[in-house]
């Protein structure tokens, strides 16, 4: 039980001092009249009767200042419409994003700006797809933001055996997440690679036609950088290399990234040597229209005062309605 205007219980101690002084047996009648003619005065008096009144009285009071307190106990349950934005993250989890230039290295890095930013999107319903040569909806949208933060933390790049990076896949993964409610519908595409499967031009005009605002985030130049190589562990072994012995490099397309987003209405935004975008990328997202999308479970707990008020009432009635008289 607990008590939603406990300062009124601050009367309890009052209301015992008085009833304990009240009830003293005698007490009243003996500074009246003295005990010469108590036996006089009183011979129609029921001392017990009395002492019930009084003892309806004071439960009656007592159960007055406990609904006075508003007790509650009891929770029920209800779904809360909660103003946003639907926001799916889209994480590139090949093996480039293995390389060092962003500390620990880049999938870390991307990892820990997007729980730092699904912080700040509590309201909002978010999502996590991971792509590299294929894609997959990791995390379908919830408003339960330490759901989506610990999805993330189980990004790796041994998920996708596939090699490569697909944008245009990643792209229609995202899109298929989102439901048919009329929201802003935003994705948020982290990637550090060229789009080698070349769909990510028309994922993007489907996207558009659909309403949804694509803001890409290259992590990386456009002059490329090693992909390192792992082993089973996932312990860096060394560079990779192609068929022909050439270290493969992971180069940004800018001009896609761009593009992607300017046929969405979005915004690109890039990450090269350690610097942060997460502050342009949260005004970015805050800008867009939100609207009621969460239902939300809450918790109220239920008012019982109601109880106390009707045994308050039955006191003090019964207090009034009983005689002292002896029969």
């Amino acid at each position: 039980m607990i008590f939603a205007r406990a300062v009124y219980l601050w009367l309890l101690p009052v209301l015992l001092m008085i009833a304990w002084y009240e009830l003293k047996p005698g007490k009243w009648s003996n500074h009246l009249f003295g005990r010469e003619l108590k036996p006089l005065m009183l011979r129609l008096l029921d001392e017990r009767k009395r002492l019930i009144k009084k003892l309806l009285f004071f439960a009656g009071m007592f159960f007055l200042v406990i609904a006075l307190a508003q007790p509650q106990w009891g929770e029920r349950g209800e779904l809360l419409s909660v103003p946003g934005i639907d926001i799916i993250f889209a994480v590139d989890v090949s093996k480039s994003m293995l390389a060092g230039d962003l500390k620990p290295n880049r999938l870390e890095n991307a990892k820990q700006a997007l729980r730092l930013l699904a912080m700040q999107m509590e309201g909002n319903r978010l999502g996590l797809v991971a792509f590299a040569g294929s894609s997959f909806v990791e995390c379908p949208l919830t408003g339960d933001v330490g759901a989506v933060q610990l999805f993330l933390g189980s990004l790796s790049t041994s998920l996708i055996p596939v090699p490569g990076t697909d944008l245009g896949g990643a792209i229609e993964s995202a899109a298929k997440a989102f439901d048919r409610a009329p929201t802003s519908k935003a994705i948020i595409l982290i990637t550090d690679g060229e789009d080698l499967s070349g769909g990510g031009r028309a994922a993007a005009e489907v996207a558009a036609g659909a309403g949804i605002k694509i803001f890409p985030v290259g992590i990386g130049t456009a002059v490329g950088e090693t992909v390192p190589e792992v082993d089973e562990n996932g312990r860096v072994v060394g560079l990779k290399r192609d068929q022909k012995g050439d270290l493969v490099v992971s180069k940004l397309d800018v001009d896609l990234l761009n593009e992607i987003a300017g046929k969405t209405g979005g915004k690109a935004l890039f990450v090269a040597g350690g610097g942060s975008t997460l502050p342009e990328l949260m005004a970015a997202i805050a800008s867009l229209p939100k609207t009621k999308i969460s239902q939300k479970l809450g918790y109220q707990y239920l008012d019982r005062f109601q109880i106390f008020l009707l045994l308050a009432f039955v006191c003090l009635v019964a207090e009034l309605v009983m005689s002292e008289r002896k029969r």
